[in-house]
């Protein structure tokens, strides 16, 4: 008998569903909560008139956006499930292997002991922030990336790990609840520049409906998070607009001006 999605269930194998499509959620596309470098250990902060947001990193430095791609895999397998009507939990079992297919990742060399590594870096990053989904008023609260982790078999068969188990932070659980995710292109996976990945993004966030987003650079530049000079981030964005490879959109950039405009080259459902 198919439960309800609303029931709950003690965890989630994502192995077993396949899913439609990727998500991403909103806030995290919008405001800048993953590093764009390994190894950065400095805490970072992003303020706005209404926005507060600090990232602590753990030992091993700030969770990337390419350690962001376990978020993605969870939020989408859950996604499909909730598309299914089956009952899901924010604490999600899945093997590496299907996670490494999933994202278009390699299997092996170095894949398992970075994957570890990611897991850490999730769960030792803390968020203190005013972002949250509520249906009060926005108070600042804190929260990491991941709310724990655990290796449940070692290894099976030829694998160098078996299932793993992770537990998403409430806060995230709740942007899947309330429909605050994006859909995003399967070709995400094969952006291997961090900074492209963040910008395409940015770009998918802010059009969502509109056929059309303009940004100055340097608002661009802080969004990003990027860490680099304005002019560096200049010079590097340009090579970009060259290449104008992101999936979905073309990127048009009026050095006049100084402003970037964003607009759709395919269209992606909400």
């Amino acid at each position: 008998m198919i439960r309800s999605s609303k029931q709950q269930i003690d965890f989630f194998i994502a192995d077993e569903v396949e899913i439609s499509g990727f998500r991403d959620d909103i806030s995290s596309m919008e405001y800048p909560f993953f590093a764009l470098r390994g190894g950065d250990k400095k805490i970072r902060k992003y303020e706005t008139e209404n926005v507060i947001i600090k990232i602590k990193p753990n030992v091993d430095g700030v969770a990337t956006i390419f350690d962001k791609d376990i978020w993605i895999y969870s939020i989408s397998k859950l996604q499909a499930a909730i598309n299914n009507n089956s009952p899901i939990s924010r604490t999600i079992t899945f093997t590496p292997y299907d996670f490494f297919i999933t994202t278009n990742r390699e299997k092996g060399g170095r894949a398992y002991s970075d994957f570890k590594k990611s897991l850490s870096k999730l769960a030792g990053t803390r968020i203190e922030t005013n972002v949250i989904y509520s249906d009060s008023k926005r108070e600042l609260v804190g929260f990491g990336l991941i709310d724990s982790w655990r290796i449940i078999d070692e290894k099976r068969g030829k694998l160098s790990i078996g299932m793993v188990e992770i537990t998403l932070p409430n806060w995230l659980y709740q942007a899947l609840h309330k429909k605050k995710i994006l859909k995003i292109s399967p070709d995400y996976f094969s952006i291997r520049k961090a900074i492209d990945r963040r910008i395409y993004e940015i770009a998918r966030k802010h059009c969502g409906n509109q056929e059309k987003f303009s940004i100055s650079l340097k608002n661009l530049h802080l969004k990003t998070g990027s860490t680099s000079l304005l002019k560096m981030f200049r010079y590097n964005f340009k090579k970009l607009v060259k290449v104008n490879n992101l999936p979905n959109y073309t990127i048009l950039y009026d050095e006049k001006t100084d402003i970037v405009m964003f607009s759709k080259r395919v269209e992606l459902n909400r």
